[in-house]
C-alpha cells in the first residue's frame, strides 16, 4: 500500500518546472517561512502588549516538544528501525538533496512540524495552529513527492509529533495558568 501511495504522489515530480518548484519550496524551504511566522507571532506590537510572557512560554514549550519529538523519539525509532529512503530503495531521482545513509522512518520534518501544530492547537492559538497544520501537511506531501520519504514515514512522523506534544502540554499546562 505504501508503494502505491508513494508512486501516486512521487509522479507529481519531474513533470514541469512549476510543480517541481512548489515541491522543492515546501520540501526544503518552507520550514524557514514557519520560523518567520513564529517570530512574527512572538514579536508583533499587537502581541507584545497582550500577554507576551504566556506566548513566550508556549512558544518555548512548543519548540521543546518539537525538538524532543524530532531528536529524541524519532532518532530512537530510526536507530531501532533503519529504513531506506525511497530514492535509495527504488533507484529513483530525488528532487532535493538528502543524505542517502540517513534512515527515513519516521520523517523528522513531519514530526517536528506536527509537534508545533498540535502544541499551539492545545494552547488555544487557532490561527497559528491552522497555519502550522497546513504547513505540516504541505511539507509532508512535498517530501514524498520529492522522493525522500515514504507516505508511512510522514504519517508516523505526524503521530510521533502529535503524541509528544500532547504529553508535554498535559504535563506542563497547570504550571503556567494564572
Amino acid at each position: 500500500m505504501d508503494n502505491i501511495f508513494f508512486a501516486s504522489i512521487y509522479n507529481l515530480s519531474f513533470k514541469n518546472v512549476f510543480t517541481d518548484t512548489l515541491i522543492i519550496l515546501f520540501a526544503a524551504y518552507w520550514e524557514f517561512v514557519v520560523v518567520v511566522v513564529l517570530l512574527f507571532y512572538l514579536w508583533t506590537p499587537k502581541f507584545r502588549k497582550s500577554d507576551l510572557k504566556t506566548r513566550a512560554v508556549h512558544t518555548g514549550l512548543a519548540i521543546f516538544s518539537a525538538l524532543v519529538a524530532r531528536f529524541g523519539v524519532t532518532s530512537l525509532i530510526r536507530y531501532l528501525y533503519p529504513r531506506e529512503r525511497p530514492f535509495v530503495f527504488g533507484g529513483l531521482d530525488a528532487l532535493i538533496n538528502q543524505n542517502p545513509l540517513e534512515a527515513s522512518f519516521p520523517s523528522g520534518h513531519a514530526t517536528f512540524f506536527m509537534a508545533l501544530a498540535v502544541y499551539f492547537y492545545l494552547a488555544k492559538q487557532p490561527k497559528l495552529s491552522v497555519f502550522l497544520f497546513a504547513s505540516a501537511i504541505l511539507i509532508g506531501v512535498a517530501r514524498v513527492a520529492a522522493g525522500v520519504h515514504w507516505p508511512s514515514d510522514i504519517i508516523a512522523g505526524w503521530v510521533v509529533g502529535a503524541v509528544v506534544s500532547y504529553i508535554i502540554f498535559k504535563l506542563t499546562e497547570n504550571k503556567f495558568k494564572k
